[in-house]
């Protein structure tokens, strides 16, 4: 029976791990004073007053021909859209809840029906976010920390009246009433027990066996289709082992917000969309539409220019596997298929020869996936047994063939083969990722170690790499000391914000990336050395849903820069 279910499972998410790429619209009542999808509680808004608004909600400019066409244009192959946020109203016909867009509006249309009705025509996968346990319009939604106290007493509330009265109710009537849905998508699970979170899953699947469900569906580990990442957060290489997501925003909030004009570029979206793809996840990007129907102009701008890349590139990124490396690459990042890996390379990294270490196959032929003849590039490869180092060369044009990544096709002799290790790359850097280390606690010190190769002996500073959430004041972080021991060698510092990296492929608003210089250290030797990092910011993998947004500074990795390569 496991075997039999664990098949099924393989197969109801084959659908989404190929598609890479959706959209996700925050779209509800609360467009209608734009000021985001939070604006209920941040304004503590009665629920009365809150009604009123519903009068004044006409998007008579909503054209679902439109909205399906901008995600298929920017080659999206699904959308997931509220049908329900924290706010209690229902963008469809719900027959349960007169909170609704049909009976609450003089708008009187089910723009769920006609999305449903357009994602077919289009080849859209449709799919609904529900807010399962928020709910500030319901007196009795009971959430570990965000409940509407200004209307109602939290010691009053009765939970089960709203799970079994109102929310599974509109999760039968999404699943009844739209046709196939692709997944639902549930979000802030906290205080649900894990017998109702297990109870919910079967409840979908009652309706629908092959909808997804994400993992916010419960905070209990390992319930769920796959894992959503915190928002906006791009995990590290092989942080998470089954299928995963990032939900990220275009600009800075996801309902539509008039002062919110901080816009992704089309390159920034497409260097994150490549980086999460390389390391086997889901981009699900948010656009929030006008209380008049209308995904904003800068939106549907960045997201076509966008989708010309993907268009001409799609090759590399649907249906494709994770980068085999346990590490960021410098000069961009790698994904795979069955006997062919695909370097997708940094315009400004773009230079007369590639290298690549660590690749065990014979490569039969390099070709530019943007030339539509494939003509082969002149390669070379090498190995010293020594030290059990594989190199690839790989000569270039002068000029990159593409925008903003350009991508080099490499058909392999069998399926990619690489040296797993950490080991230094091509410009003489070694990048150690917390997620890969041995961590350990002794008399209340936490430290990491890492075993890594060296290729190219020499001098190196040492660089500690953690994301920042703003308005952090990093000395409440930093405080203590950390130590570095590496090769007889030992560093004792209180880390500093020395860099700030702008437009990190890993990290966006509300974090910034910061390198921190601990001191300097000299490797001798070619061949295996080893690295200890003690520090109070050290954490062994998240078990289950991290809340990525709880921790203010967290720590992501640990780098040797070579001193004259800086």
């Amino acid at each position: 029976m496991l075997v039999e279910e664990q098949t099924k499972a393989t197969e109801r998410i084959k659908w989404w791990q190929e598609a890479k790429f959706g959209m996700f619209i925050h779209w509800g009542l609360y467009a209608t004073l734009a000021k985001g999808e939070w604006v209920m509680a941040a304004s503590k808004i009665p629920v009365k007053e809150y009604e009123q608004f519903a009068t004044q909600f006409n998007p008579k400019e909503f054209n679902a021909k439109e909205w399906v066409g901008v995600a298929k244009r920017a080659g999206m192959k699904y959308i997931v859209i509220t049908a329900k946020h924290h706010d209690g109203f229902a963008m469809y016909h719900s027959k349960v809840e007169k909170f609704n867009i049909v009976d609450a509006t003089p708008f009187g249309r089910d723009p769920m029906k006609e999305l449903a009705e357009e994602c077919q025509k289009q080849g859209i996968k449709l799919c609904f976010y529900y807010s399962h346990v928020i709910d500030w319009h319901h007196p009795h939604s009971v959430h570990e920390y965000y409940n509407n106290t200004w209307d109602y007493n939290l010691e009053e509330k009765a939970f089960y009246n709203y799970w079994h009265n109102l929310a599974k109710p509109q999760i039968q009537e999404l699943l009844t009433q739209y046709g196939d849905i692709g997944l639902l998508w549930f979000d802030t699970a906290g205080g649900l027990s894990k017998k109702d979170s297990k109870e919910l899953v079967e409840f979908v699947r009652s309706f629908q066996p092959n909808c997804l469900i994400n993992s916010r569906v419960s905070h209990w580990p390992n319930i769920g289709d796959y894992q959503s990442k915190g928002d906006n957060e791009i995990p590290m290489y092989g942080e998470d082992s089954g299928p995963w997501e990032t939900p990220m925003t275009l600009n800075q909030s996801w309902g539509y917000s008039d002062r919110d004009q901080v816009w992704k570029t089309p390159e920034s979206i497409i260097r994150k969309m490549v980086n999460i793809v390389s390391k086997g996840g889901n981009l699900l990007l948010n656009v929030g539409p006008t209380a008049e129907g209308i995904i904003p102009e800068k939106s549907v701008e960045v997201l076509e220019q966008a989708g010309e890349w993907i268009e001409r590139n799609g090759e590399a990124i649907y249906g494709t596997n994770a980068s085999p490396f346990p590490y960021e690459l410098e000069w961009g990042a790698v994904t795979i298929k069955p006997s062919r890996m695909y370097l997708h390379v940094n315009n400004e990294k773009w230079s007369d020869q590639l290298k690549l270490f660590g690749l065990k196959n014979k490569v039969v032929k390099a070709y530019l996936l943007a030339d539509s003849e494939k003509r082969s590039l002149p390669i070379t490869q090498s190995y010293t047994e020594s030290i059990d180092h594989h190199v690839l060369g790989i000569d270039l044009p002068k000029d990159a063939p593409d925008q903003y990544i350009s991508i080099i096709v490499l058909e392999l002799e069998g399926n990619a083969q690489v040296d797993d290790q950490f080991m230094q790359q091509v410009s003489g850097s070694v990048n150690l990722d917390l997620v890969h280390a041995e961590t350990a606690v002794e008399k209340n010190e936490k430290t990491a170690k890492w075993d890594f190769k060296i290729t190219q002996p020499g001098a190196f500073d040492v660089v500690l790499v953690n994301f920042k959430k703003i308005n952090t004041v990093w000395e409440d972080h930093y405080h203590e000391e950390v130590k570095v021991h590496i090769a007889g060698q030992g560093l004792k510092t209180i880390p500093q914000e020395d860099q700030l990296i702008k437009d990190s492929p890993a990290c966006q608003y509300p974090y910034s990336e910061v390198h921190s210089i601990l001191g300097r250290v000299h490797l001798h030797d070619s061949g295996n050395n080893s690295l200890a990092l003690t520090c109070n910011k050290i954490q062994e993998k998240a078990f289950g849903t991290e809340i990525w947004q709880a921790e203010a500074v967290k720590l992501r990795s640990i780098k040797l820069v070579p001193i004259d390569k800086k």
